[in-house]
């Protein structure tokens, strides 16, 4: 049985074979130089990472500028919790090697959480000087780092739409969250407004990872 690459890298060249002498130790050097490939769940752990710490970093700047409260924070608490939960699931989905069921569960998991932003909606109050479609503008700015976390990870396997669409949609999750503890207009704007955004942001990990040259072609 032949020797592991493992073996033959580690292993002693006799004295007077200077061409295997030269060889081996340019493949080490080559080894040396190479980035460690991280593991699945580290990416995974990273693509939620990014729009969880953001939706945090947003939360505390809307309580500090008084855009929002902790009476408002505690009552959206378990719609918020439900969002969370699903940038987790879909992160998971979209980088586990055999995810089926958390892709199936993140899309559910999706769905129920945008119908949830919808019909959990009271009426509209306060006022507000601004456009709606502000709110479309943020939630997708928001996005944006997040969204660069996510194909960074999507790059180290081969391009499936499903994994690049559940990534999309975790990192979505940060705009909907903002959305929830920043805005005060009522259900039918966050069914026109809101939810387009969390769409977009899907929708272009999607397109951008399919363009995007894989750094593995891994499954």
């Amino acid at each position: 049985m032949g020797s592991s690459l493992d073996t033959l890298l580690t292993r002693e060249v006799p004295a007077g074979d200077a061409a295997r002498t030269r060889a081996l130790a340019a493949a080490r050097a080559e080894l040396a130089h190479s980035p460690r490939a991280r593991g699945w769940r580290t990416e995974a752990l990273r693509v939620f990472a990014a729009p969880a710490l953001l939706t945090l970093s947003v939360t505390g700047a809307l309580l500090a500028l008084g855009r929002t409260s902790v009476a408002v924070l505690l009552d959206r608490a378990p719609l918020l919790v439900v969002l969370w939960a699903t940038s987790a699931v879909c992160a998971w989905g979209a980088l586990a090697p055999r995810g089926r069921g958390l892709q199936r569960g993140g899309l559910g998991m999706a769905v129920v959480g945008a119908a949830a932003l919808v019909f959990t909606r009271g009426p509209a109050h306060g006022v507000t000087t601004l456009p709606e479609w502000v709110c479309t503008a943020s939630h997708v700015g928001v996005a944006l780092l997040p969204g660069g976390v996510a194909l960074a990870a999507l790059r180290s396997a081969a391009f499936q739409p499903r994994r690049a669409l559940l990534a999309g949609l975790s990192v979505g999750t940060a705009g909907a969250f903002m959305g929830e503890l920043a805005c005060s207009l009522g259900p039918a704007h966050v069914l026109h407004y809101h939810l387009p955004a969390w769409a977009f942001a899907a929708v272009a990990t999607l397109v951008a990872s399919r363009f995007l040259p894989p750094r593995s072609f891994a499954p």
